[in-house]
């Protein structure tokens, strides 16, 4: 079994040398390390260089950065991961055990098509040392729960997909916000989407630039808005009128 993990990037440099060197002591020969890169400006790709020779260079846009890594990827499972989340050993053990035990499975109706990990918030910043830790704590509580409830997704969740499924599906949809959340929803009418137990640690920096509760309150209602048939067009207009 072999596992391509993509990672969609556009002026990450301050993030992505953390993200691949956590992955660095992981790899065995079942592994390779894309970037997909979005025409950073900064250091990023030269960052890159350092982990990994598997780099692609496609135009601006998660959905069209992913699908680009896959196209070069030889695996038989991928990860999408951001470049400002990070997985655990223990993590990465657990999934592939699961992905290990599917390409096993005769059954193709009761396969596992993907899935994704809980979400734990990194706040390292000085100032949420007190109530902030609480804050996040609750935030991702809350987040782990709509994805057991809604048994949906957010990217930076981590999410797993099946080579063939990820074909089948036609790969991540070329819509400007949503397209997480659109490729599970597509992903779970070809298998079983799972959430682990085990976290994925994103950084906090989108909740440090916005504010907690406002970065919360926004999120929650966009994918509200998603998920009652309000367009991904209609949806990142007002997401750039707000902040994003």
């Amino acid at each position: 079994m072999k596992l391509s993990i993509i990672i969609p990037t556009l002026n990450e440099e301050s993030f992505l040398e953390k993200n691949l060197a956590s992955l660095k002591p992981n790899l065995t020969s079942v592994f390779e390390i894309i970037v997909a890169d979005g025409g950073s400006k900064d250091k990023t790709v030269e960052v890159a260089r350092r982990f990994t020779d598997r780099i692609c260079i496609s135009d601006k846009g998660r959905g069209h950065q992913m699908n680009a890594g896959a196209m070069i990827s030889t695996g038989e499972w991928f990860l999408f991961l951001h470049a400002d989340s990070i997985i655990s050993y223990s993590g990465m053990l657990r999934m592939l055990e699961i992905m290990d035990l599917e390409l096993l499975t005769p059954n193709s109706e009761s396969r596992i098509a993907g899935g994704a990990f809980r979400l734990k918030i990194d706040s390292p910043t000085p100032m949420y040392r007190c109530w902030g830790k609480i804050a996040f704590k609750i935030i991702s509580s809350a987040a782990n729960m709509r994805s057991r409830i809604l048994n949906i997704a957010y990217g930076d969740q981590g999410i797993f997909v099946r080579r063939d499924i990820f074909y089948t599906i036609g790969g991540y949809s070329d819509i400007p916000i949503m397209e997480d959340v659109d490729f599970v929803k597509r992903l779970k009418e070809n298998g079983k989407f799972i959430i682990l137990n085990e976290s994925v640690v994103t950084s906090s920096r989108r909740w440090d630039r916005e504010g907690i509760l406002y970065t919360t309150m926004r999120n929650w209602i966009l994918i509200l808005l998603y998920l009652i048939g309000i367009s991904p067009n209609r949806l990142k207009g007002w997401y750039r009128e707000h902040g994003g």
